[in-house]
């Protein structure tokens, strides 16, 4: 689990870097960051608490609206999200 964890973590994020003005509600965060419409039940909640830990993190903004929160990059963080990304070699 803590391997998925890490995966949708990266997946996030390396969306962020590459469209760094991207903002979203948590379905499209599903649909489009992460690039995975079909997600089983068990694997979206894993997903959505990946989303959580970068909230929790600093990394990614959560702004509640009206409707829904709407999700984007912290722009502060982007440089340590770079390096993050780039640990492993795994930035795409």
């Amino acid at each position: 689990m803590e391997e998925h964890d890490a995966e949708f973590r990266r997946s996030i994020l390396d969306y962020l870097v590459h469209h760094p003005g991207a903002k979203d509600t948590q379905e499209g965060v599903l649909n489009w960051w992460i690039a995975a419409p079909c997600l089983d039940e068990g694997a979206e909640r894993l997903a959505i608490e990946a989303l959580g830990k970068l909230v929790a993190q600093g990394w990614v903004l959560k702004r509640d609206t009206s409707n829904q929160p709407i999700y984007s990059l912290n722009h502060a963080h982007l440089k340590e999200i770079r390096t993050f990304l780039t640990q492993d070699g795994n930035e795409r």
